[in-house]
């Protein structure tokens, strides 16, 4: 459900909250310990404690953000932690007592409707009259109500590259191998470390690589530092090529990634190899079956998509060059 659309961060957290929680057996019914939930932040928790136990706590989401840049003319770079810290603290004061829930859901809806990005509906708003910022854009024609809050330029995302390397092994006939349809050509799948970029999801085996002008045969020896001695001692290469590349855009990293096949053949003792796999926390042997239906993020479906495309053009070749050579000899 949650494959392609990058929320697995939170999908993840969502899970480890709802285990603590139950743990405890008791939902927390303040902010403050409402942040000591997994994945629970200042927003969560504050928005959760008001509006569901009326406890006085703001909330401050981009347009409440928006709301207060404006109430009060702050011309900071509202990225800023010092500036952040401001909003939650000017924010906190004006929370109403008595109906704090329903003060913070009006918040936010101000910022969402009549208080907008780019075309205010200052004649509408129903605190126009305390406005700080449409006071000054009255008194001056080089002001305008749009200028908060600051617009901060993104920040360039940077370059990085990485090998990836798509292993299928042709031939692992134990029928009791996890993620198995009956088909005997599997994908080797590694889990990525629990902490970073695409935490503790599964992928083709990958290497960051230096530059982009990194030569294949260069890539090729980064590969090899991702499989163990046990994998190459108890397989044979039986196809090894570069298949080409893909973009992938996250937010703040422009990835690109050189993707080579290479399909193995098991030697005698190989599946056991695959078996050794199915108990290990960090690689997992799954079949082409099981890898179109599996929860892979949209950027290695992509890669899975391309290996699958090679090997079609690939046998499509196969099959008409003997037909090639039949109309040859025809002549």
């Amino acid at each position: 459900m949650w494959a392609g659309l990058g929320y697995y961060r939170r999908a993840r957290f969502l899970l480890e909250g709802a285990k603590q929680i139950v743990e405890k057996g008791e939902f927390p019914r303040t902010a403050s310990a409402l942040r000591e939930v997994r994945g629970i932040g200042d927003y969560t928790a504050g928005a959760i404690a008001s509006i569901a136990f009326n406890e006085v706590v703001p909330v401050v989401d981009g347009n409440v953000v928006r709301v207060i840049s404006r109430l009060y003319a702050i011309p900071d770079n509202p990225k800023e932690s010092s500036t952040v810290k401001r909003f939650w603290q000017l924010t906190g004061e004006l929370v109403d007592p008595s109906r704090p829930g329903d003060f913070n859901q009006a918040m936010m809806e101000l910022g969402a409707t009549l208080c907008s990005k780019t075309k205010p509906g200052c004649s509408q708003c129903p605190v126009s009259s305390h406005c700080q910022a449409l006071t000054l854009s009255n008194q001056s024609a080089s002001v305008k109500v749009t200028d908060y809050p600051r617009v901060v330029p993104k920040a360039k995302p940077r370059s990085d590259f990485a090998a990836v390397c798509v292993v299928q092994i042709a031939q692992c006939l134990d029928e009791g191998i996890a993620g198995s349809t009956g088909n005997d050509n599997l994908f080797l799948l590694i889990k990525r470390p629990e902490d970073g970029l695409l935490a503790g999801l599964w992928e083709f085996p990958s290497v960051l690589v230096s530059e982009e002008k990194t030569d294949a045969l260069n890539r090729r020896k980064r590969d090899g530092q991702i499989f163990e001695a046990d994998v190459k001692r108890r397989s044979s290469v039986i196809l090894r090529e570069d298949i080409g590349q893909h973009v992938h855009i996250f937010s703040h990293i422009r990835l690109t990634m050189f993707v080579e096949l290479m399909i193995l053949n098991l030697k005698d003792d190989g599946d056991e190899l695959c078996m050794e796999g199915q108990d290990s926390s960090k690689l997992r042997f799954i079949d082409e079956n099981a890898v179109e239906s599996m929860g892979l993020t949209s950027g290695i479906r992509k890669v899975y998509n391309m290996v699958k495309t090679f090997k079609e053009k690939r046998l499509k070749e196969q099959r008409q060059v003997p037909t090639r050579k039949r109309s040859r000899r025809l002549k």
